[in-house]
């Protein structure tokens, strides 16, 4: 939950500022990030849509998504416009389409890829390539929301520690829903 948790709260609160009522876009709604950014995004007020694979839809509107896009199937950059803040946590094309969807002037934070200073240019985009910090403030807030029910995570497989590989092999291949966890005794 700490690392976690930071990314997300310092994605959305930090570098984006989100406020009640702004349309963010989090990509890799099921991810151990992704899920929580949309718990946060919801409970700051925001609408928020999301990507995610067509099996974990479900999931992603579970913990709050307002609109869940499959993107095995559908091109998000089609189907959503003017949003305030793009949130990438998977990179490639997804990061590349994403500039499409954001509202000139609108932040775009990715964990994985450096700005497009062209696109970043064309669309006057706030952009963000973030390194996750875990500071005591950010720390804090993420206690208080898991303290208050309102930021929940989700463990999707528990692993024995004598079972580390295949937990890593898992973490490459599965697309785990939320977390997955080494066990240690």
């Amino acid at each position: 939950m700490p690392l976690a948790g930071v990314s997300a709260y310092q994605a959305l609160v930090d570098h984006a500022n989100v406020q009640p009522g702004q349309k963010i876009l989090v990509h890799g709604g099921a991810g151990g990030i992704g899920s929580l950014a949309i718990q946060i995004a919801k409970n700051i007020g925001a609408y928020v849509a999301t990507t995610a694979s067509g099996k974990e839809l479900d999931f992603a509107k579970s913990l709050g998504a307002d609109e869940a896009i499959n993107y095995e199937t559908e091109d998000f950059s089609t189907k959503l416009k003017d949003y305030d803040v793009v949130f990438d946590t998977v990179g490639g094309e997804t990061n590349v389409k994403s500039y499409e969807v954001l509202k000139r002037g609108g932040t775009l934070v990715s964990m994985v890829e450096a700005p497009n200073e062209e696109l970043v240019q064309k669309g006057s985009v706030n952009y963000v390539h973030q390194s996750s910090q875990a500071t005591p403030e950010r720390l804090n807030a993420i206690t208080e929301l898991v303290d208050s029910g309102k930021l929940k995570v989700n463990v999707d497989k528990v692993f024995p520690l004598d079972q580390a590989p295949e937990a890593l092999e898992y973490l490459k291949t599965g697309h785990p829903r939320g977390k997955v966890v080494i066990q240690v005794k």
